[in-house]
């Protein structure tokens, strides 16, 4: 699938995007700690194996808005859901949940630990379709947030691949460095088909506010797994 040329609507959205991930980040318990480098292996261990189990199952997310995209017929939608389709086979086809375990063994962590889904995961899983629901009548909204949350992946990526080279011994990881770019050009083809409709403020001003708020609700995710570590090697 081509990248997508961003128009200057889609690169405002994309530079606004990317000034609040870098901020939320900084701000995340998780990540801030992560970038000095105070977490613990062990607790990385915990935090990166529960995403495990949620990443195994993101694709349901992109499935989930094709379920809402209803009538394709509109060029915007069928181009929408093309992307959405073209990630999700790209992730299979490549084995990407091979590369993460991959990644879990060079932080050497025993496949037979932490091996149940946790509450923050469990809650995350389940936050999109509480959050947006089936119905066809915020498919555009759900569209926004998802590509919120692969741009700011990319931006996570950076800051995560910064750590392990920096204090934990991790110089390569083809997982975290494959997806520091390859979420950015998801992000390109999945939001691009919406660049005429950011015309109207109104609409892009409640884009932007849902694509903020899933940002934050990731964020939230990899501050309560800290928590949960916090507590597992308290135990």
């Amino acid at each position: 699938m081509m990248k997508s040329i961003m128009s200057p609507e889609i690169s405002a959205i994309s530079d606004e995007i990317v000034q609040y991930s870098n901020t939320t980040l900084a701000r995340s318990a998780f990540f801030s700690r992560l970038h000095r480098g105070e977490v613990s292996v062990e607790k990385l261990r915990y935090v990166f194996k529960q995403y495990e189990y949620w990443r195994n199952s993101f694709h349901t997310w992109f499935g989930l808005c094709i379920l809402k995209s209803g009538d394709a017929s509109a060029p915007i939608v069928s181009k929408i859901v093309e992307a959405l389709a073209h990630h999700t086979w790209v992730e299979m086809k490549e084995n990407h949940a091979r590369m993460y375990q991959d990644f879990m063994r060079q932080l050497g962590s025993p496949e037979d630990k932490y091996s149940k889904e946790n509450k923050a995961t469990l809650d995350y899983k389940s936050h999109f379709i509480k959050k947006f629901g089936v119905t066809e009548n915020n498919f555009q909204d759900a569209v926004a947030a998802l590509s919120a949350r692969e741009l700011f992946a990319s931006i996570r990526n950076a800051w995560v691949l910064s750590a392990f080279r920096s204090f934990y011994n991790i110089e390569k990881t083809p997982w975290w460095e494959a997806h520091e770019h390859l979420e950015l050009e998801h992000f390109q083809n999945t939001f691009a088909p919406l660049s005429g409709e950011l015309l109207d403020s109104t609409f892009r001003d409640n884009l932007l506010r849902q694509m903020y708020e899933e940002i934050d609700a990731h964020v939230s995710y990899w501050d309560a797994l800290l928590d949960e570590a916090s507590m597992v090697s308290n135990a």
